[in-house]
């Protein structure tokens, strides 16, 4: 299950260009023939339990919905299993690099109480994403918050329906395909600034400052043009075909990362230009 979780935290760490006009993290979606409002939700997927929080202009959303919808529903025990897989090591990535950079990685990597032998145990992917877990320096990194697994929890237990935009087997194909050598070893030698981006980051999306948030993780520093149309551009015009059919004709609550939120090809706008007024609540 930590798994699970930690592999979604990486898409936390993406944004789109542009910062929102208005600063939520909770946004309904009406108009364009709508039967009943539906609601956008910003999560950061997860936090240490004294950050972790979900408003009640949230539950009482969520109580308002008939499906809760998140990128991947990582309660379905087939997405559990289907990742146990994807988690495997990589043999062949290791042998991508020199003796030498073996050797300097693993020294960064000692010093934060880490190895490079991770790789003997798990993916590629699923160590940058422990690289990231471990930026926000938690007391107690397994006690982590995951609001995806919250909502889900909560949702399950008001008999609600639970939906997906994507597959796992997208995200991990995705992830795959980012995290190449190059970045991996690049993730290693920027651990160090993990700990101070990480903290902006949650100091901004607990007041709920979409603005700001946008504009910290936008920093060419932590992604490449490229990465952002992956990650992000492409995704959010996937799911804005796929979210008017969901909304159509019963109200849906979708959580997504943060970061698909704000911007030009950001969801707000894409979900405006198709004609729903999308407006935040406060």
């Amino acid at each position: 299950m930590k798994k699970q979780l930690i592999l979604q935290l990486l898409f936390f760490f993406v944004v789109s260009s542009g910062v929102a006009q208005e600063n939520s993290m909770l946004w309904k979606i009406t108009g364009n023939g709508l039967k009943q409002e539906s609601y956008l939700f910003g999560t950061v997927h997860m936090l240490c339990p004294d950050d972790f929080e979900i408003k009640q202009k949230c539950l009482d959303a969520l109580d308002k919905s008939q499906e809760v919808v998140f990128e991947v529903d990582l309660s379905n025990p087939d997405n559990a299993q289907k990742l146990r897989a994807y988690s495997a090591p990589d043999t062949a990535f290791i042998k991508t690099f020199s003796d030498r950079e073996v050797q300097k990685m693993d020294s960064v990597l000692t010093a934060e109480d880490l190895s490079i032998k991770l790789l003997d145990y798990v993916s590629p992917v699923a160590v940058v994403s422990l690289f990231t877990m471990k930026g926000f320096n938690c007391t107690d990194p397994t006690k982590m918050k995951s609001y995806e697994m919250e909502l889900s929890a909560i949702a399950t237990a008001k008999g609600k329906v639970i939906g997906e935009l994507e597959t796992i087997d997208m995200q991990f194909a995705l992830l795959k395909d980012i995290i190449t050598p190059k970045l991996f070893m690049e993730s290693v030698y920027q651990l160090n600034k993990y700990p101070a981006l990480t903290a902006k980051m949650v100091a901004a999306y607990k007041t709920e400052n979409l603005g700001a948030l946008t504009a910290l993780i936008q920093d060419p520093t932590w992604m490449t043009d490229e990465q952002k149309e992956k990650l992000l551009n492409e995704r959010n015009e996937n799911w804005t075909a796929i979210i008017p059919k969901m909304i159509k004709d019963q109200s849906c609550f979708i959580a997504v990362g943060a970061g698909h939120l704000a911007g030009d090809k950001g969801l707000i706008t894409l979900l405006r230009k198709i004609g729903y007024t999308v407006t935040a609540v406060e």
